[in-house]
């Protein structure tokens, strides 16, 4: 004897269709929520990643600096050494740090002669500059003559905002906070950072009766 065969009938067929739609849409749900999962969670890192960097250069920068000239909002200028004329600040060692809202990079310049100068031509250029015009964050510590020597270096990309808190205000910073976010793929991080100069040379700053600072 044979058993009776028989097929689909529609409504099953509706059925099973429905299902295997139901099971398709919920993978691909899943697909696309681990994905976007994935996504942000590289964006939070790369925003994380930026922000430590920035904090370790600033570090660097600015923990064996003499003097932060001048800090506020999103700009500060430093007198990172003293090795050209003891006692002086010169050109070459002075470093500005500023936030380029263009760009939305936090950067650092810094004025290096090419090694094709003479000893002469650097010292020439190399000249010293009074306290009183770098204490300004503003302030542009290359004139057109230098520009052609500017260094530039990013310590941070998609910046959204910087802004630096000295305890006491410029020329006589000995330690220096500062705010930093990020933002990334719709993800962002904000960086919170402190430093203080190893061996800061405010003691040597008086401001004059004429409200002028001058180095000792």
């Amino acid at each position: 004897m044979h058993a009776n065969r028989r097929g689909f009938t529609l409504a099953e067929l509706v059925l099973a269709l429905a299902i295997t739609t139901v099971i398709g849409l919920a993978v691909t749900g899943v697909a696309a929520a681990v994905s976007n999962f994935n996504e942000r969670a590289e964006a939070y890192y790369e925003c994380l990643q930026n922000g430590r960097v920035a904090a370790t250069r600033l570090e660097q920068t600015l923990r064996p600096a003499l003097l932060i000239t001048a800090a506020s909002g999103s700009n500060m200028v430093v007198w990172t050494d003293d090795h050209i004329e003891p006692g002086k600040i010169n050109v070459s060692e002075v470093t500005k740090i500023f936030l380029d809202t263009t760009t939305r990079q936090l950067m650092q310049r810094t004025t290096v002669y090419p090694s094709t100068l003479t000893a002469d031509q650097v010292k020439s250029l190399d000249k010293d500059i009074d306290l009183d015009k770098l204490v300004s964050a503003s302030v542009a510590t290359s004139t057109p003559t230098y520009v052609q020597y500017d260094v530039t270096r990013a310590l941070a990309n998609n910046v959204q905002s910087f802004v630096v808190y000295p305890n006491v205000p410029a020329p006589l910073t000995g330690l220096l906070k500062f705010k930093l976010v990020i933002s990334v793929g719709g993800q962002t991080v904000t960086q919170y950072g402190a430093v203080m100069l190893r061996a800061p040379s405010t003691s040597r700053v008086f401001l004059k009766y004429n409200g002028k600072y001058v180095l000792n």
